[in-house]
């Protein structure tokens, strides 16, 4: 009876979370300014006209919409994340204390509101974590027991990629991010960094107008010491904010980085072994773009507006960095932080987000767990 009593008490508990940290009706409505079209489909933020060469993305009819949703459910798609090792002891050996490994636990957190958490979960959709060669066996169990598809990569270095130098140490293997373009059973996947935290259903990212495959401009040239890039391709995502403080949604010409600049956190893509091919040689290209960045700085190179694989913006309602409570009344839909520190908008309720979602997710499995183990 004890251990029974025990997972009720559990449920209870994550019952009781839910409920005392479930956004108000204000926060999950998204304005009529925001979402003209809808309410299941953010707005597609258009971009200033100032910047020159921006690819446009244009809000398609209500019937449209439809239409790329009923094709979307027919299509093979893919939420996936990157995990590779970040815990080192002092005597150079990966840490197994699994419970202190921030990127580890922000994964997880990821993976349970994916496919677990009812306002959230995924419907339809795989649920990948692509795990590099030095993420420990233990990990990746964990991972399979928490329901994730574990994908094993291997790293990807150039034949001489010495030039390349990132701003952290931890970034040295982040190139293996690039692999996903092999994942090629796949029509289109959304590619997520560990921590992101989820507001509501992401699914809807798949029919924004600006994620969809398109052709790949022939009119402009690619370098003469570059390889064959593909017919048609994908790469959506959104600007970067340059803080806390901006407006929703944000605009170039105040609150975004440089224009054209898009962030390699969240994007999705068309699998394509072609484009991985073309990728990876410019690893052998030294400065063809500026490494501090890594594969963030070599995407924005490969799809940069003036190229003829420009990156498609989408609606800023599908994610944000450095998120405020504006951003939370406004409906964004997950956000960009993470978990473990002190959010840079220092906003108590994105705080009490962090702390909810985390135990809640750890609540679950932990009553889970001790279910399977009784039966």
């Amino acid at each position: 009876m004890g251990l029974y009593s025990g997972v009720a008490a559990i449920l209870i508990l994550i019952t009781f979370l839910s409920i005392r940290h479930r956004p108000s009706f204000e926060a999950l409505h998204v304005p009529s300014s925001v979402n003209p079209s809808a309410s299941s489909q953010p707005a597609v933020h258009q971009a200033a006209p100032a910047v020159p060469g921006l690819p446009s993305s244009t809000p398609s009819p209500q019937h449209e919409a439809e239409q790329k949703t009923e094709d979307s459910k027919k299509e093979k798609l893919a939420y996936v994340t990157w995990l590779s090792s970040t815990v080192v002891n002092e005597d150079g050996k990966h840490s197994e204390d699994l419970d202190n490994d921030v990127y580890f636990i922000g994964t997880r957190i990821l993976v349970w509101q994916l496919l677990h958490y009812p306002k959230t979960k995924a419907k339809g959709i795989d649920v990948i974590v692509a795990v590099t060669p030095d993420v420990s066996e233990s990990r990746r169990n964990r991972l399979r027991k928490d329901g994730a598809i574990v994908r094993p990569i291997d790293f990807v270095k150039g034949k001489d990629d010495s030039w390349l130098h990132p701003k952290e140490g931890r970034w040295n293997d982040i190139m293996s991010k690039l692999r996903v373009w092999e994942f090629t059973e796949y029509s289109r996947i959304a590619m997520l960094d560990g921590d992101m935290i989820l507001q509501h259903n992401l699914d809807g990212v798949f029919d924004d107008p600006g994620a969809q495959i398109v052709g790949t401009l022939r009119n402009i040239p690619t370098k003469d010491d570059e390889p064959t890039i593909p017919d048609n391709y994908l790469l959506a995502s959104i600007g970067e904010v340059k803080g806390a403080d901006h407006a929703f949604p944000p605009t170039w010409e105040h609150d975004l980085k440089k224009p054209g600049y898009f962030c390699a956190g969240f994007f999705l893509l068309r699998p394509n072994k072609e484009i991985f091919n073309y990728y990876t040689a410019l690893l052998d290209i030294p400065n063809r773009f500026e490494p501090t960045y890594m594969e963030q700085n070599l995407l924005n190179y490969a799809h940069r507006w003036d190229g003829p694989m420009p990156w498609k913006e989408i609606a800023y309602t599908w994610n944000i960095r450095s998120v405020n409570d504006n951003d939370l009344d406004k409906g964004v839909v997950s956000m960009h932080e993470k978990w473990w520190e002190e959010p840079f908008s220092h906003s108590e309720r994105v705080k009490d987000i962090f702390k909810s979602v985390r135990w809640q997710m750890e609540g679950y499995y932990q009553a889970r767990d001790q279910y399977h183990t009784a039966n």
